[in-house]
């Protein structure tokens, strides 16, 4: 019960950044969001391991490809930003979940980036269309709301661009989760946050001209920088319940947190929830409830093979 929670935290957390996310985007643009969002999550957890369990952070150990997650995350974070700022919250939100889901279930199948291996059961196939239904649903109310002033190919760019970020967020997170298991969990997000800042940080500096902007910096909605407290509590949590819990199961629960604190966020800047919302809401929670009760079923069912097999040696 306490990882599922913690899971479903994560995932307010990482709603909650989007929407600072989309805040910082018109001043800084999407590399700069990447820089600001990257280096307040390194600055965090290097403060809170210095000051409250007074190490200095080491990163011996760790292979360079595992803090990769960083600089995947600098365009997952900058990306971001660019859709909140268009679609809004709820919109992006659920099109990241769905390719998250996507991403996860291939991800646990073929067991990427040193997960475990746990084939799809295609009896689970029902949850999943559920969930992906639900998703559909409130995408379709959300999008009454988005204001969107070019052409219909770049609201399709836009809502497909969504769903891919949504899959470079599981790669973002499994590369953390491999650092972690080398340096340890605040060392391993760490490593990855700093490399992100650092990647950024050269980048939005070369395509400025070599030249630091800051004003841009003061115009930003000051709200818009809590992204890096909001990121680095994500950062943490997600290797915590990706270590503790099914890379599909933890990433279900994600992404409960995810869309509810998103609707949430639209229901508290637009005054109002659309039944549309709630419906698809319902949807996703009924998959939710049935791929939970299948994988159970498959539990038992493994249980008592193993069982009888035993009991046939003896």
């Amino acid at each position: 019960m306490l990882y599922t929670l913690t899971a479903i935290l994560s995932g307010a957390f990482i709603a909650s950044q989007s929407s600072c996310n989309g805040l910082l985007f018109p001043a800084l643009g999407i590399i700069g969001v990447g820089f600001i969002s990257q280096s307040l999550n390194a600055l965090t957890i290097f403060l809170y391991q210095l000051l409250a369990k007074g190490k200095f952070p080491s990163f011996k150990g760790i292979p360079s490809y595992a803090t990769l997650g960083g600089i995947t995350g600098v365009f997952v974070i900058g990306f971001t930003g660019l859709c909140v700022n268009i679609l809004g919250t709820a919109v992006t939100v659920c099109l990241s979940v769905a390719g998250q889901l996507i991403m996860s279930a291939v991800t646990d199948h073929y067991g990427w980036l040193g997960a475990k291996k746990v084939p799809f059961n295609r009896l689970r196939l029902l949850g999943f269309a559920l969930i992906i239904a639900g998703i559909v649903v409130i995408n379709s109310a959300g999008l009454a709301d988005i204001r969107l002033t070019g052409s219909y190919l770049a609201l399709t760019v836009l809502l497909l661009l969504a769903v891919i970020l949504g899959c470079f967020t599981v790669i973002t997170r499994m590369l953390s989760f491999l650092a972690c298991q080398y340096a340890g969990l605040l060392n391993g997000s760490l490593a990855n946050v700093a490399v992100g800042g650092a990647a950024s940080f050269i980048l939005y500096f070369a395509i400025s001209g070599f030249r630091l902007n800051l004003a841009a910096f003061t115009m930003s909605n000051p709200a818009g920088y809590l992204t890096g407290p909001l990121g680095a509590l994500a950062c943490v949590l997600n290797t915590v319940v990706y270590d503790k819990l099914k890379i599909f199961k933890a990433t279900i629960l994600i992404i409960i947190g995810q869309i509810g604190t998103g609707i949430l966020t639209d229901l508290f800047l637009m005054g109002s929830l659309p039944p549309g919302k709630l419906a698809g809401i319902a949807v996703v929670c009924m998959g939710i409830a049935v791929d939970k009760r299948l994988t159970r079923q498959e539990r038992r069912i493994k249980i008592s093979r193993a069982g009888q097999s035993r009991r046939n040696l003896l």
